[in-house]
């Protein structure tokens, strides 16, 4: 017989087992009310962050950890309404590889009308390309391989980031995963051109209206060709975090939206199940990212994912979406590893049920303080086509600019930037709206508006005036961007005190940069590609003093060493390239770059002149 103490332990076990699965099952299924809440034409958020479930605490914790991430945006949505948003959550950030998830879910609005059928090959379809035409095998591919990325078509592609490649022809049709842009864009192109709708125009119709996206407009996409490489281009977007768990919180709810149904159910799991095995923590659905690691799997998460860790991650388990935001447009990113651990750390932070009946109040998201309006008069000499940048800084045209009048602001388009809003600052600078580039009237000799240059162009004009000699005219442009205090202007004076003959300056100036960023590495890569810059501009002699330098501050990087052997060896000083490439070497022997280089100078020197 059991003893009364025995009995009240064995009762409290089946408690304490009772209240953990309790809390361990989905909150969407805790009460109706929950699932029906949707944001209108603004997110609501919790006015207390414990009538969510979450420990108020734990979750202050979590944001102390996102403050020490290279994260721009950060936004928590549960039950419909808004738990945390940190950073700026109304910026539209560039989306990167999410823009493929975008794609996926408007393939589920025809094929769930029956307008487009997913076994057509590229064949069928009349897809070919060019410079390079397809083989035939890989015409067998279907519209299908192309959204699981295993198409066996490993041509080169616009817009590469990660690129899986094989030797063409060396795979068949869905026998292997390879994450190549081709797929991505090409699935595009065959998208408008089965349904003759644009890309843009189609989210904006089908997601971008009816979840009611406070920031999203058509013009925050645009079409980026690299013909050189494929006739296919890409589809860059920009979204804003609070725009993103919109789309989200859709695929959280099975593709409703406050009562209508946006996309199948049917849809929704078939293009978020997992098709493909890319690592023990990923795998890979019809453009959705699969997390395979039990502390995500039981929320069911997968998640769109960009370079910098852009992501929009939805767990349907849970009825919740968790957004990351880097800024890319100065080059952050948000390691994968440190992000998962924080969004573990939100998990965990749910400690309890919602209450039925919550306090919300509207989330406030402040706006960017340097758009102005000004007068017609002001803005008319900008108007136009330009040259990119300017021709009186110097440096060779990149590309052309179209400047076209706003209300009371101008718009501009960049073939590789997109569409943006220029706002005319006091100072007579124009301020890009998201991406807040900076950027300079250029004028002519006689003092008449002849294009404009962002702040990088002045200071590589700066870099090359000075590497020439010109130290006058490298101050001057100094002194037009000096203002902006920014980690670029200080590596670029930095530079051009090097190039002036002021080394020790110039070292201390750099070191002080590096202690004082977070991305000491950034430098070094930035200092690489001035000593490039200059190389491939047949300044050789001023490459190498910035190599030198490169190597005093970071000595143990095994390619400031291989940059500055590949200087050496430009200017004929085969010894020192040979001793330069060994030490990289010493420190990556894992360098075929220097075995190779060492291998031909060896060979040159066995040649008979």
């Amino acid at each position: 017989m059991m003893r009364k103490k025995d009995e009240s332990v064995r009762r409290a076990t089946v408690i304490g087992f009772i209240l953990g699965v309790i809390l361990a099952t989905p909150v969407a299924g805790l009460g109706q009310a929950a699932g029906e809440r949707f944001p209108g034409d603004g997110w609501m958020r919790y006015a207390d962050v414990e009538q969510a479930g979450f420990d108020a605490a734990k979750l202050a914790a979590a944001r102390e950890t996102w403050e020490g991430l290279p994260s721009s945006a950060f936004l928590v949505v549960a039950d419909g309404a808004v738990v945390a948003a940190w950073g700026e959550v109304g910026r539209r950030f560039m989306c990167h590889s999410v823009r493929k998830s975008f794609l996926s879910a408007l393939y589920g609005i025809y094929w769930d009308r029956g307008e487009i059928e997913l076994n057509k090959t590229l064949a069928d379809l009349g897809i070919d390309d060019e410079p390079d035409p397809l083989l035939e095998s890989e015409k067998r591919a279907r519209i299908l391989d192309l959204l699981k990325a295993r198409s066996g078509v490993f041509h080169p592609a616009a817009y590469a980031g990660r690129t899986d490649s094989r030797p063409r022809g060396s795979e068949g049709p869905g026998r292997y995963f390879a994450y190549n842009n081709w797929d991505f864009n090409t699935a595009a192109t065959i998208l408008m051109q089965e349904t003759g709708e644009d890309v843009f125009e189609a989210f904006d119709q089908y997601f971008g209206r009816p979840l009611q996206m406070e920031d999203w407009r058509i013009s925050d996409g645009y079409y980026h060709y690299e013909l050189d490489k494929s006739k296919y281009p890409a589809y860059p977007f920009r979204v804003s975090a609070r725009d993103a768990a919109r789309f989200g919180l859709l695929f959280a709810r099975g593709g409703m939206w406050d009562g209508e149904r946006i996309l199948s159910e049917h849809w929704v799991n078939r293009s978020s199940a997992l098709y493909s095995i890319d690592t023990d923590i990923v795998g890979y659905g019809f453009y959705w990212w699969v997390y395979r690691e039990p502390r995500f799997t039981q929320h069911g998460m997968y998640a769109a994912l960009g370079v910098g860790n852009q992501m929009i991650a939805v767990l349907p388990q849970s009825d919740m979406v968790i957004v990351n935001r880097a800024n890319t447009y100065q080059g952050e990113g948000t390691p994968s590893g440190a992000l998962l651990d924080l969004i573990e750390q939100v998990l965990e932070a749910r400690t309890t049920a919602p209450v039925a009946d919550p306090q919300l109040v509207p989330l406030e998201v402040g706006a960017d303080p340097m758009i102005t309006k000004v007068s017609d008069e002001q803005l008319v000499e900008f108007v136009g086509e330009w040259e990119f940048p300017a021709p009186a800084l110097g440096l060779p045209s990149r590309t052309t600019v179209s400047i076209t009048p706003g209300a009371g602001h101008l718009v501009g388009y960049i073939p590789f930037g997109g569409t943006f809003k220029l706002f005319l600052q006091e100072d007579g600078s124009l301020h890009e709206e998201d991406s807040y580039r900076r950027y300079l009237p250029i004028r002519d000799a006689a003092g008449s508006f002849a294009g404009i240059a962002d702040t990088r162009s002045i200071l590589t004009a700066a870099i090359i005036a000075a590497a020439d000699g010109q130290s006058d005219r490298a101050e001057e442009l100094l002194a037009t961007v000096a203002s902006a205090e920014s980690f670029q202007v200080t590596l670029g004076s930095a530079i051009v005190q090097l190039l002036d003959g002021r080394g020790q300056a110039s070292e201390e100036a750099v070191r002080e940069l590096v202690a004082s960023t977070s991305r000491p590495r950034r430098v070094e890569a930035d200092i690489n590609d001035v000593g490039y810059l200059l190389l491939q501009s047949e300044r050789a002699e001023q490459a190498l003093v910035v190599f030198e330098l490169n190597t005093r501050v970071f000595p143990e990087a095994f390619n400031t060493w291989d940059s500055l052997a590949e200087a050496h060896m430009v200017l004929g000083h085969d010894e020192e390239a040979i001793r330069y490439y060994e030490r990289s070497l010493e420190l990556n022997p894992d360098n075929a770059n220097a075995e190779a280089m060492i291998a031909r100078i060896r060979e040159r020197a066995r040649q008979p002149n």
